[in-house]
């Protein structure tokens, strides 16, 4: 079927982003297909026709194509209706599979486009003129020709394609789509790591017991780990603009997302800043090592060996990453900051000589919280809960409680916020689809 070409006329959009835009894709859709060979609208790359493929595992999900891995991208049609996104460098790959509630084969005109950005190492898609996905590259050996070479629009006649536009030009957005555009007095947000993508309660279970948590708690952002796979449809049914830093680490932000920091090392750090009508907001997602296993810690290693090895990993990655900020100049004066995660290591504020009875007589300084206390965050559960034996705030473990029971999940903040609330959610419920229990945090900007 012969495409139709229009002249577009579009405003620039809010979003004020300052950094250089390296390609742009943009186009509409009309389609009532039901293949299921996932074909595309647009690509760079050999993509069609490529052996079916099922990502799943502990680390990803979806059907897709082998093609993936191939260096170029894919902008294609999934088997339940809704579009997908791909992009490979020759070994590795990308993939962006949402939900139903993003479907395409419904008859109607649906626009879909990309913006690249080399020197932030994102890529920003967009459907029906709201911003859905920042996705990082920042674990992609791409060049400029991996997004600009070869690139064809589909000649597929189940396919009626219009309004194409290529090069470097804005998205086509209305202003704020989907997203909370007030200046709020209150900022709610929760810290989880969801355990393989929340998928061991059962895939379609799990998962959606992980939206309703989240939906329970009220969370304008949600720092998550392990996300695995699970993004893009938790994302959809929370209504929130899906940032992924890595498979593990990703954000869930109700508001709009203006800039990106690729900071430290994208399985274990990665933010965004977050627009609030008038206020910025910073906020990180975090995961670092889970050795030496904490909850295995038995009686009888002395406090020296036991710092020896938790300097060896968490230690000394937690002074890499606060280094990492501190280069990047970001402020948590001005522009509140706020840092969640599991951070796999109990808290130094819950180690004291007043725990000693919990602790098997041990009172340790644990070098992760006490690297964050010196650099000036302030640990928002404790802050609300300051003596420990009357409020334990165990994260670890909702499912294995053989273990030694700890905190090692935090939101950590500095900067222009007061915390009024914080609490545990999920370490007594018994259908709870993670090993560890989410933390919720409100504050009020000050």
């Amino acid at each position: 079927m012969k495409k139709k070409c229009y002249v577009l006329f579009f405003v620039v959009c809010f979003m004020q982003i300052n950094f250089a835009q390296d390609y742009a894709v943009q186009f509409k859709i009309k389609t009532k297909s039901n293949t299921k060979t996932f074909p595309s609208f647009v690509s760079n790359k050999k993509w069609d026709g490529a052996k079916i493929v099922d990502l799943i595992s502990t680390s990803n999900m979806g059907l897709t194509l082998e093609s993936g891995r191939m260096a170029g991208w894919s902008v294609f049609i999934q088997p339940n209706g809704s579009w997908g996104w791909n992009i490979g460098d020759g070994k590795a790959r990308l993939d962006y599979l949402p939900s139903e509630l993003q479907k395409v084969n419904d008859g109607k005109w649906h626009q879909i486009a990309m913006s690249f950005y080399l020197d932030k190492k994102t890529a920003w898609l967009y459907f029906d003129e709201k911003h859905v996905a920042i996705y990082s590259l920042s674990e992609l050996n791409l060049t400029k020709e991996h997004l600009t070479d070869n690139m064809v629009f589909s000649e597929n006649n189940q396919f009626s394609i219009k309004e194409e536009k290529t090069g470097t030009f804005k998205i086509k957005t209305k202003e704020n789509k989907g997203y909370l555009e007030n200046t709020p007095d209150k900022l709610t947000v929760m810290s989880w790591n969801i355990w393989h993508g929340a998928r061991h309660n059962g895939v379609e279970k799990g998962i959606e017991q992980a939206i309703t948590a989240i939906k329970e708690s009220g969370a304008e952002l949600v720092c998550m780990q392990e996300t695995y796979g699970s993004g893009p449809k938790i994302s959809d049914a929370l209504g929130t603009l899906f940032y992924y830093r890595s498979s593990n680490l990703s954000v869930h932000s109700k508001y709009p997302i203006v800039d990106t920091y690729d900071l430290y090392q994208p399985f274990r750090f990665g933010g965004v800043r977050v627009k609030m009508g008038a206020q910025l907001v910073d906020v990180f997602s975090l995961w670092i090592h889970y050795l030496p296993d904490i909850s295995k810690m038995y009686p009888g290693e002395s406090v020296a060996h036991i710092l020896s090895e938790e300097n060896k990993t968490r230690g000394s990655e937690i002074k890499d990453i606060l280094k990492s900020l501190q280069m990047a100049a970001i402020s948590g004066e001005k522009i509140p900051l706020i840092i969640g995660g599991d951070f796999n290591s109990p808290s130094h504020l819950d180690w004291g000589e007043n725990m000693k009875l919990f602790h098997n007589d041990y009172v340790i300084k644990w070098p992760v919280s006490a690297s964050m206390a010196e650099a000036g965050f302030i640990d928002s559960f404790r802050e609300m809960a300051p003596i420990p034996r009357h409020s334990l705030g165990l994260t670890w473990s909702p499912r294995f409680h053989e273990d030694l029971q700890d905190r090692i999940d935090y939101i950590y903040y500095k900067g222009a916020l007061n915390c009024v609330d914080a609490y545990v959610k999920g370490y007594t419920d018994s259908e709870w689809p993670s090993d560890h229990a989410a933390i919720v945090a409100k504050y009020r900007f000050k």
